[in-house]
């Protein structure tokens, strides 16, 4: 084990014994050790910084199979490989992780795995915690229920590889000069460097709200109900003149109150809000799920336009993204 050495929480070459701890711990239901005289020689190491839980995990030297059910939580776990790789089936994904590719997993999609001389660093994320620092980053409270990650992280690309780096700096501080440190300043500054290069550097639904210019304007309490109603009723029917009535002000003042806020007016913002929610759909779609589905789900009739707004607001096709689901 590479990272958190002064952490160790678990050691054992016994499975039941492994698995009963993961089962308590991470939600892990199986676990087998593959090959003739196969043995395990597990070691699991543990550090929170303030909400976050960083964990370090070795299996030895051997195959092994896991097992994860989906489990009713909106946490995500984020984990890059140290040494080896594995098969990993994540929902309606599956794909390698290796040194070259980490797994950012949705904990309420189950998940199977075959690693072999398998150690990696990860770090247990809740969602709303992720929401709250894009929030702070950029002043703006839009697309509140709305943080869809990519499963597959491609650690050689520059920004994506940005955020490994910080993880294992984080790891080895607090192994070495913030060993048994309880100065909650410094820690916070770690969690929110963190926090920062995570929602800034991996593929997210949150991403050209991030890379725009902060927003310090005041969320009027119309633009609020406006922009609630669009996230609560965004799969039916929707006018300007629903938006104005259930506002509760004129069509000028909802307007410039929508542009001032989010940058648009208020139907583009419908529009936005459809093309993450059928994003969204695309990515955890289900065998036999086909684009022009998707897409009637979310009121756009017409599927050349739909495509065409939607690779400009996401860089892909929406075929492309229903392909990495398969």
């Amino acid at each position: 084990m590479n990272h958190l050495k002064n952490h160790q929480i678990f050691e054992s070459q016994d499975l039941h014994e492994t698995q009963a701890f993961l089962s308590d711990m991470n939600s892990i239901d199986t676990i087998d050790a593959i090959g003739k005289n196969a043995i395990t020689d597990v070691s699991i190491h543990s550090a929170a910084l303030a909400d976050i839980v960083l964990l370090g995990a070795s299996f030895g030297a051997g195959r092994i199979h896991l097992k994860t059910p989906a489990i009713e939580t909106d946490d995500l776990f984020l984990l890059f490989v140290n040494g080896g790789n594995g098969q990993v089936k994540h929902g309606a994904h599956e794909f390698e992780i290796s040194p070259q590719r980490g797994l950012m997993r949705n904990m309420r999609v189950p998940l199977s795995a075959i690693e072999e001389e398998f150690s990696a660093l990860g770090a247990h994320l809740p969602v709303s915690t992720l929401r709250e620092h894009a929030h702070a980053l950029t002043g703006r409270d839009i697309f509140h229920n709305e943080l869809v990650f990519d499963a597959a992280i491609d650690v050689t690309l520059p920004g994506q590889r940005h955020v490994v780096d910080t993880l294992h700096y984080i790891a080895n501080a607090l192994d070495g000069p913030l060993y048994d440190l309880e100065n909650t300043i410094i820690l916070g500054e770690l969690r929110d460097l963190l926090l920062t290069s995570i929602l800034m550097q991996l593929p997210n639904s949150y991403l050209d709200v991030l890379h725009d210019r902060p927003s310090t304007v005041a969320l009027p309490r119309y633009v609020k109900r406006a922009r609630d109603y669009i996230h609560e009723y965004a799969q039916t029917a929707i006018h300007l003149a629903d938006l104005v009535a259930y506002a509760g002000c004129g069509y000028r003042t909802l307007l410039v109150g929508f542009n001032d806020v989010f940058g648009m007016a208020p139907m583009a913002y419908v529009k936005i809000v459809r093309l993450n929610r059928a994003h969204n759909d695309l990515l955890e779609a289900a065998p036999g799920t086909t684009v022009a589905k998707v897409a009637g789900k979310w009121g756009f009739g017409h599927a050349g336009r739909f495509a065409q707004s939607y690779a400009m607001h996401f860089g892909v096709s929406p075929s492309e993204t229903l392909k990495r689901c398969r």
